[in-house]
C-alpha cells in the first residue's frame, strides 16, 4: 500500500502570480518528427494558468530526422522553463517513447509529472484541475483527449474516443481502473518513484497503460476526469492504415486488461457478425439485443458530449454505429495479422 502519510514537498518559494505556494510540476514530452505539431504543443503549455516558476517543460527529442529539434531550440532560447534533452541512447531494455520518458522522469524535478504528446495542445487549466484531483492516495490521473480535424472520417475518430474514454470514466467513477491516456495524464513523482518508473517496468508499446496498471497494483488510487476544462486536442489520423496501426497498438495493451473487459471489447468490435450470425439463428433476439446495444451506447455518447460541452457533434454521434460496426471487424482482423506495430516510423513486434 502507499504510504499515504507522505505528502510532495511544496516549493519553498511564493510563486510569481500567486498567493500561495504551488507545487512543483514537470510536464513531459517525447517527440519524434513532429515539426508539423511541436510549437502548438508548446505555446498552448505557455498559454498554462498554473503559475509559471512552479513548472518545467522537459522536451525529449527521439532521434528525430526532419526540424522538431532545431523549432524547438528556437523556441525555448528565451524561455529557460523549458528544456530540450537529445535521447540517443536505450536504458533498460526500453524503446520509444518509454525510453525517452524514462530519461525526462531521471531529470526532472518536479513533485508531480505531467505527460502529454508534441501533437497534443492542453487547455489553458490542464496542469491545475488534474493536479486538484492528486491528493494522497490518488497517484494517477487521467483527463480526456480528443482528435480533430476537417474530415467526416476526423470527425467519426472524434466521436470513436468520446465514447471509449466516457464508458472509461463511467467504469472509474465506480472503482473499476481501466486504462490511462499517455497524452493527458499526471502522477505524482511518490507513486511513479513507488513502482520504479519506466526504468522498472517491462517494455510496451502501450507505456501509459503499463504505467496505470503497476501504481494501482502498487496501492493507489486513480481518477478518470471528464471535464472541459482537461479536455486536450491531437490531430486525427488521415489514413485507413494509420487508423488501424494506431487500434493494434492500442488492443495490444488491451489484452492485458482483465477477461471479462478483453471479452467485452471483443463482443463490441465483432458486434456486426455477430448479430449477423445471431439474426440468422434468431431475428426478434438479434434486434432486441442490437436496439439495447444502441441504447446504452447513445447514453454514453450524450453523457460525453454534455460533460465536455461538445453538443455539436451530434450529427456525427448519429452515425457512429455504422462506422463502428464497420471498423471494428477491420480493427481485429488486423490485430490478428502476423505484421509489426507502426508506430512513429518504426516498427515493433
Amino acid at each position: 500500500m502507499p504510504d499515504t502519510d507522505r505528502q510532495p514537498n511544496e516549493v519553498s518559494a511564493s510563486r510569481s502570480g500567486a498567493g500561495a505556494l504551488a507545487p512543483s510540476v514537470s510536464i513531459l514530452i517525447a517527440a519524434r518528427n513532429e515539426e508539423s505539431t511541436i510549437l502548438n504543443c508548446l505555446q498552448a503549455i505557455t498559454q498554462l494558468s498554473f503559475p509559471f516558476d512552479a513548472l518545467e517543460v522537459l522536451i525529449g527529442n527521439d532521434q528525430s530526422t526532419d526540424q522538431t529539434a532545431s523549432l524547438v531550440a528556437a523556441y525555448i532560447v528565451d524561455k529557460p522553463q523549458y528544456r530540450l534533452i537529445d535521447i540517443t541512447e536505450t536504458v533498460d531494455g526500453l524503446r520509444g517513447k518509454a525510453n525517452v520518458l524514462a530519461q525526462l522522469a531521471r531529470r526532472a524535478n518536479g513533485d508531480y509529472f505531467f505527460f502529454t504528446d508534441a501533437d497534443t495542445t492542453v487547455p489553458s487549466d490542464w496542469v491545475h484541475e488534474l493536479l486538484r484531483q492528486l491528493t494522497n492516495p490518488v497517484g494517477i490521473v487521467t483527463g480526456v483527449t480528443l482528435p480533430e480535424g476537417p474530415r467526416f472520417f476526423h470527425k467519426l475518430q472524434t466521436i470513436d474516443w468520446l465514447y471509449n474514454l466516457t464508458v472509461t470514466y463511467l467504469l472509474g467513477a465506480v472503482g473499476i481502473p481501466v486504462t490511462a491516456m499517455g497524452n493527458n495524464m499526471a502522477v505524482s513523482r511518490i507513486a511513479y518513484e513507488a513502482v520504479g518508473g519506466y526504468d522498472a517496468l517491462p517494455f510496451s508499446v502501450t507505456e501509459d497503460y503499463t504505467l496505470f496498471r503497476a501504481i494501482v497494483q502498487q496501492g493507489y488510487d486513480f481518477r478518470n476526469v471528464l471535464d472541459e476544462r482537461v479536455l486536450a486536442r491531437t490531430k486525427a489520423v488521415d489514413t485507413l492504415s494509420s487508423f488501424l496501426n494506431q487500434r493494434k497498438r492500442w488492443m495490444r495493451g488491451a489484452v492485458q486488461l482483465p477477461g471479462w473487459i478483453v471479452t467485452a471489447l471483443y463482443l463490441q468490435y465483432l458486434a456486426l457478425p455477430l448479430f449477423i450470425l445471431l439474426f440468422w439463428v434468431a431475428p426478434m433476439a438479434a434486434v432486441g439485443l442490437y436496439v439495447v446495444r444502441l441504447m446504452i451506447q447513445t447514453l454514453a455518447i450524450s453523457v460525453g458530449l454534455s460533460r465536455l460541452r461538445q453538443t455539436n457533434l451530434w450529427p456525427y454521434a448519429l452515425l457512429f454505429d455504422g462506422y463502428q460496426l464497420l471498423i471494428g471487424p477491420l480493427s481485429v482482423l488486423f490485430y490478428w495479422l502476423p505484421t509489426p506495430i507502426n508506430w512513429k516510423e518504426r516498427n515493433y513486434k
